[in-house]
């Protein structure tokens, strides 16, 4: 293998990781519409059971609670799955991700067997920078990925936390310790009803707080990440 096969090796394995960058905002971008859209009919479901939210004039309708909880449980239903289907989505992009890192650090092995440790280490394969230096670079990118793939994991396991409950019964659980929702008991005393509007403001914070750390991403600095995407114009042109 020669040093210019080498040369477009690497620039191959940039170009495929920027891609998979790029399918990874995308997919972000379509789990925040639907956790979104999902943490609310959550909320909706949490309501259900608070007396306020019932007109008394509705009363005489026995069976209207019953059908509107049922119908807010097929649309969580099938928000989940739509946000499950992104995550994995998410995880594919994530094990590209994976390949193209034990690509380059094999790359870099052939290339130092094959030319020596100058070639890796101090001749530039780039523009300016070595093979070593375009590696760290690289690298840290990828771990923010990594860490950034186990907190999207977790925020989308404490979003559908609540919706696989509720799918395991024809009624909400009088109480959740976990998720976003903490359901309120039916034909609650009035003296409950400020506790019951207490628990559901934190639902909503923590609704609040699981969308926001999705929207940002804050794993993926956005200083770092400029500089990396710089690095690929200016050395590979990427």
């Amino acid at each position: 293998m020669s040093q210019g096969t080498i040369g477009r090796k690497v620039q191959d394995i940039f170009i495929a990781f920027q891609r998979s960058r790029k399918v990874w905002n995308d997919l972000v971008s379509d789990g925040l519409t639907q956790a979104n859209a999902l943490v609310n009919v959550q909320l909706q479901q949490g309501y259900v059971d608070h007396p306020a939210y019932w007109s008394p004039v509705l009363a005489q309708f026995e069976d209207l609670k019953d059908r509107f909880e049922a119908k807010l449980q097929r649309k969580a239903q099938g928000l989940a799955s739509d946000l499950e289907a992104t995550l994995t989505k998410l995880n594919a992009q994530y094990i590209k991700m994976k390949q193209q890192h034990s690509q380059l650090e094999h790359l870099i092995e052939e290339a130092t067997e094959t030319f020596g440790e100058r070639f890796t280490y101090s001749d530039p394969i780039g523009a300016t920078c070595t093979l070593e230096q375009l590696w760290i670079h690289f690298q840290r990118v990828f771990n923010m990925y990594s860490e950034q793939w186990l907190v999207n994991q977790d925020i989308v396991d404490q979003i559908l936390v609540y919706t696989k409950k509720e799918s395991l019964s024809d009624h909400p659980p009088s109480h959740s310790t976990t998720g976003i929702i903490s359901s309120a008991a039916s034909n609650v005393p009035p003296g409950v009803a400020a506790k019951q509007g207490m628990v559901q403001r934190q639902d909503k914070d923590k609704a609040m707080i699981l969308l926001s750390a999705w929207l940002n991403q804050p794993h993926l600095m956005n200083g770092p990440l400029a500089d990396f995407d710089d690095l690929c114009k200016v050395e590979l042109e990427v």
